[in-house]
């Protein structure tokens, strides 16, 4: 029966689970269990089990049994990987690249893609600084705005009313001044371009979803 290589990875799933079932089996294999309680261990009642204590467990399967079937597993899930990185190699999909030039690239170079450097252009995208909005833009040039915050300084007096009261008074002494060249992406700008990388990164997984469709390749 032939097999798409999603069909495949998905087989190597259930045998890697069936694997892991049978190695538990084999680990006990090993004995067969028996505990009670006793009131002696010499003379005529030694190792006589109390009513209600004798507990015994048994193995399921032989040693033997669980190599046998481990050893078939194991062959089948060899063989298996074996088609796999096979076609791997073998099978392709096109996908548009962020340039806009549509390339052929095979399941490792899609992968590749999709598990390391699409996730870093992404998080180069998040990093690019965006341009401050809703500041006070004195100058505008290319690739920039200088902008500048403006804080007052003040300072309370007090003083006495002529009935001995106290009186504060707040008087402007000057103006702290902040001024920022903004090299900054505008924020639409930065956005635009998470977008272009996570769509190009939704492409590449189709493109995946399509090269495994392909039919696994007979040893």
């Amino acid at each position: 029966m032939s097999l798409s290589l999603g069909d495949g990875f998905n087989r190597r799933k259930k045998l890697g689970a069936d694997i892991q079932t049978w190695i538990n089996r084999l680990s006990g294999a090993g004995s067969n269990k028996r505990r009670y309680r006793t009131l002696a261990i010499e003379g005529q009642g030694a190792y006589l089990p109390q009513p209600g204590t004798d507990r015994t467990t048994e193995r399921h399967y032989t040693i033997e049994e669980c190599h046998l079937k481990l050893q078939s597993l194991l062959t089948q899930d060899r063989e298996l990987a074996c088609r796999i990185s096979l076609t791997n190699q073998r099978a392709t999909a096109v996908v548009t690249d962020l340039d806009g030039v549509e390339r052929e690239m095979t399941i490792p170079e899609l992968l590749v893609l999709r598990n390391d450097l699409i996730p870093k252009l992404e998080q180069v995208a998040r990093a690019v600084p965006r341009r401050a909005e809703g500041v006070n833009v004195y100058e505008t040039g290319e690739g920039y705005v200088r902008h500048r915050k403006i804080d007052k300084l003040e300072e309370t007096k007090e003083t006495l009313s002529e009935k001995g009261h106290k009186v504060q008074e707040r008087r402007t002494v000057g103006y702290e001044i902040a001024e920022t060249t903004d090299y900054g992406l505008p924020v639409r700008d930065a956005y635009n371009e998470i977008d272009r990388v996570q769509e190009f990164g939704e492409r590449v997984k189709q493109a995946i979803q399509e090269a495994n469709k392909f039919e696994l390749v007979e040893l």
